[in-house]
């Protein structure tokens, strides 16, 4: 709990004070923690037991008050990476912005937007895909690519995979609205560019659009091998490790149902394959993302890298006061709710 709490410095002067302060428990004790330094207080109370009275800040104040609304705001405040961290691997392993915005006021106790979250997703999103965009994957010669999908408003959208059968490396994620050999051909395209080479084999589904798009993006030289679905693969690899792979594309479109903008989705696929390459432990590697088990050169291990190579913005917090009587201390108390204000993407 978050309220607001006088204190006549030094005792006895006449000189009242007033700060934010948040309790806390630790180790079965209960600490009154200081968020912030508010102001001189306007007024104050002294009876038996030293009891006062709230003031909210003077205009001398270091924060900003809204009498009207009884709101204030402290700047020059940062949220912690780790929080920040914490949020993104959440996301990405499958929990939505309300279950990581209920276990934020759990865990932090803080009252934060769905959309707080949201910009922390898009920023480092974004910032992540930029930092991993020179990785090359040292991969095989075998790719096995897929394709699932879901329903976004009156339209169905499509996720096209191809993995790298030896690495479990996800080489290209492509979203499309249409089934056809162009987008087959794109995400071919894309994963030739991430690998830095052609396959020799690709194994696909029974897709028509596969047959034209690999042969126009590889050649005649690359085998196109089509099962139903993934009976076999002539190269000794068990299809174990696709049948892991579909069970992670569930958390992926757990993660994407909310949105209903192609924009947001596209981002979305691409953070989470940084996610899935970088991020996220693989039975078929040892237990240990698949960048990782090829390379000790990856650009970031965790969520927590990207968050801390980037300079945080200042936040400024919004504080609600809520005036309520209290008679054990004799005199009315301010809680306050302590709200993050982050910044959106142009500013940040």
């Amino acid at each position: 709990m978050s309220f607001i709490r006088a204190k006549e410095i030094p005792p006895r002067s006449g000189n009242w004070y007033d700060y934010l302060v948040k309790t806390v428990h630790v180790d079965g004790r209960v600490i009154q923690q200081h968020i912030a330094y508010i102001g001189k207080s306007t007024s104050h109370g002294s009876s038996g037991g030293g009891s006062t009275s709230h003031a909210i800040a003077t205009s001398r104040s270091p924060v900003s008050v809204n009498p009207s609304t009884s709101e204030i705001r402290i700047p020059k405040m940062k949220t912690p990476a780790r929080q920040i961290a914490s949020a993104m691997g959440m996301y990405y392993g499958g929990m939505s912005l309300d279950a990581i915005q209920q276990q934020f006021k759990q865990d932090y106790d803080l009252e934060m937007s769905e959309s707080n979250y949201w910009n922390w997703v898009k920023r480092f999103t974004k910032e992540a895909i930029k930092q991993a965009r020179d990785f090359k994957p040292d991969v095989g010669d075998t790719w096995v690519a897929d394709e699932t999908y879901m329903k976004l408003k009156k339209r169905t959208v499509y996720f096209w995979d191809i993995i790298d059968s030896k690495t479990r490396f996800l080489l290209a994620s492509h979203v499309s609205f249409n089934r056809g050999s162009r987008d087959a051909n794109e995400l071919m395209k894309l994963a030739e560019e991430r690998a830095g080479k052609t396959p020799k084999v690709v194994i696909t589904d029974k897709l028509k659009s596969y047959i034209a798009a690999i042969e126009d993006a590889y050649g005649a030289d690359t085998k196109h091998i089509q099962g139903g679905p993934f009976k076999f693969l002539d190269t000794g690899e068990s299809t174990a490790e696709i049948e892991r792979f579909h069970k992670t594309l569930e958390q992926r479109t757990k993660v994407f149902e909310k949105f209903k903008d192609m924009a947001s989705i596209r981002l979305l696929t691409d953070g989470w394959l940084i996610n899935y390459n970088f991020f996220k432990q693989n039975e078929g590697c040892g237990n240990i993302p698949p960048a990782q088990a090829m390379s000790k050169a990856v650009p970031f291990k965790d969520w927590n890298d990207i968050v801390r190579s980037k300079k945080l913005p200042d936040i400024d917090y919004k504080v609600s006061l809520h005036r309520r009587p209290s008679v054990s201390k004799g005199y009315p108390v301010l809680d306050a709710t302590l709200t993050p204000i982050i910044p959106n993407e142009k500013s940040a």
